[in-house]
């Protein structure tokens, strides 16, 4: 099988990152504005940058059976950009009650799922995290065979939902705050030429003139992560061509082989949390008399 996608350098940042450069495409696409689910918060680190009104992003083929990518999330992470939030410092999910993972979403330009069944198929696993993003413990979820059936945004739910909060990083008094996790996905069909990932693209609206800013009023700040608002990268390969990275492999925007231009680039993940809470009142049984009085 031709492998598209070949290393083509190692570059000494806070780790290690590959430049992918061959055949890299891009492409622009829109978000899936109103058809996102109803859930209390969202995440994702990757920039959203209108170019006029469509976002451009890179799509990366061609693996191994066997590859594994992977994004790890911080709940309540004031340095990542949220639609609707103000600018940086701030929170777009409660730390201390955003912890049940709902459901997530990713981006595959192909969507061969219907059309090759069990060629493309991919398998995802939830995982405590550490500040490296390398897996803590045992998987807490694994999603079974995955085919996208459509060609762009793809929504995976976590059935049943998980609760993230053993995967705390810091106590306030009582209250375990701020898990962190990972979410990996393995190619494990008979064909690892896809899924067509996407992932952000930082390069060509710099050379379309567009304005660079993330979702809401946040700078896209690059190269990443030396001067972005992000402490460290998100993204990366943690199983490539037989050997296992951790922490994983970043991934350079195609055609910065120095690593200071673009910087790295992130997946088009998101991840969709609830609040272990509920706003609901409990009514006491005297209440519940009063009303038919």
């Amino acid at each position: 099988m031709r492998i598209a996608v070949i290393v083509m350098a190692v570059l000494a940042l806070a780790t290690t990152a590959y430049a992918f450069t061959v055949n890299p495409r891009p492409v622009q696409m829109r978000e899936d504005y109103g058809t996102a689910p109803l859930s209390d918060c969202y995440m994702n680190y990757y920039y959203y940058v209108p170019c006029p009104t469509n976002s451009w992003f890179w799509i990366f083929t061609g693996w191994t059976i066997g590859d594994v990518w992977g994004v790890f999330f911080t709940i309540g992470d004031p340095t990542m950009g949220s639609a609707g939030a103000g600018c940086p410092p701030y929170v777009s999910c409660d730390p201390c009650c955003a912890h049940v993972l709902e459901q997530f979403r990713v981006l595959d330009f192909a969507g061969y799922g219907t059309i090759y069944p069990g060629l493309f198929t991919t398998e995802f696993n939830v995982w405590c995290s550490d500040e490296r993003g390398c897996p803590v413990g045992p998987s807490l979820w694994s999603s079974g065979p995955v085919e996208f059936c459509n060609r762009g945004w793809n929504y995976i739910q976590v059935m049943p939902q998980l609760c993230l909060t053993n995967c705390y990083t810091q106590l306030q008094g009582p209250t375990k705050c701020y898990p962190r996790f990972l979410i990996t996905s393995t190619v494990t069909g008979t064909n690892g030429t896809y899924p067509a990932w996407g992932l952000d693209n930082i390069s060509s609206p710099v050379e379309q003139g567009c304005a660079m800013h993330d979702q809401g009023c946040c700078p896209a700040l690059y190269p990443r992560p030396r001067v972005s608002h992000y402490s460290t990268m998100h993204t990366g390969i943690y199983r490539w061509q037989d050997r296992w990275y951790c922490p994983p492999i970043w991934a350079l925007n195609p055609g910065d082989t120095v690593g200071n231009v673009y910087g790295c680039i992130e997946l088009a993940w998101r991840v969709y949390l609830k609040n272990i809470y509920t706003d609901a009142e409990p009514s006491t049984w005297g209440s519940i008399k009063a009303m038919y009085k």
